[in-house]
């Protein structure tokens, strides 16, 4: 059965695994790298069983602990031909590492095949991945998105889970610590997905089929899990939670989440 460990989910920093506790593949290394090996552990996924490491973008939360991850552990990065340039030109890999450039077309990790999408967000390059697992089942993590386009939609579409942004509460952003022109740019079309913004793609995606869901990549300045989950629910109205279906919330730290698909 397939499951995805949403290990690490915020503004702060985020890794997501998808697999077994054999085999697998991880989006993003945004924390330590004793902090991911740490998780992968309490959840009892071998290291050594992770096919590779697929970047969304080179944000210091996405890669924070890329560097030592790959000094520690050969595991090939899979990424877009510009941030394997800014993977380089930053020094956030080592020198030795294995980057495989991402086109048009799915690659092969193992037994998951792995499909990347442009997402909109204010960065030289960012993507999500639909990955499918061996038993065919499909899961897309989608964060870091200031609107959902028709290339988004188009590859969130039909997926027995996604992990989608919810990243901030627009009362929250407007009321918060943050200046005026850091919340222009995080409420933009290429800044961040809002709860509401979330909740109105969940009712698509599960008039599309998808029935499990996980909030991601919350703002812990300008959002909390109860929020989120309440536009979420209060959105999908004409929808019975755990029969129709499936909502949970990533935390910060993951804390041994585990969703089956």
């Amino acid at each position: 059965m397939a499951r995805i460990y949403p290990l690490f989910s915020s503004s702060d920093g985020n890794s997501t695994y998808i697999g077994n506790g054999r085999r697998g593949v991880l989006v993003d290394a945004g924390v330590s790298c004793k902090k991911i090996c740490d998780s992968l552990s309490a959840n009892r996924i071998d290291i050594g069983g992770i096919e590779g490491i697929f970047i969304t973008h080179t944000h210091s939360d996405h890669i924070k602990g890329l560097r030592v991850l790959l000094k520690n552990h050969h595991i090939p990065v899979y990424a877009s031909a510009t941030n394997i340039e800014l993977l380089i030109k930053s020094d956030s890999v080592p020198e030795n590492a294995q980057l495989i450039e991402l086109n048009d077309n799915p690659v092969t990790a193992g037994d998951y095949e792995v499909y990347s999408f442009d997402t909109p967000h204010d960065t030289p390059s960012n993507c999500g991945y639909r990955v499918k697992c061996p038993d065919g089942k499909t899961a897309a993590v989608c964060t870091d998105l200031g609107c959902v386009t028709q290339t988004v939609w188009e590859n969130i579409r039909g997926c027995d889970l996604v992990l989608l942004e919810s990243n901030y509460d627009p009362y929250m952003l407007a009321h918060g610590p943050y200046p005026l022109e850091l919340q222009k740019r995080i409420s933009s079309d290429i800044g961040h997905l809002s709860n509401r913004d979330c909740a109105d793609t969940l009712v698509q995606l599960l008039h599309s089929g998808t029935d499990k869901f996980i909030l991601g990549h919350l703002s812990q300045h300008n959002n909390d899990p109860l929020t989120a989950e309440n536009t979420a629910v209060g959105t999908l109205t004409n929808a019975q939670r755990n029969k129709d279906y499936i909502l949970h919330v990533a935390r910060p730290d993951g804390a041994g989440m585990v969703v089956a698909f």
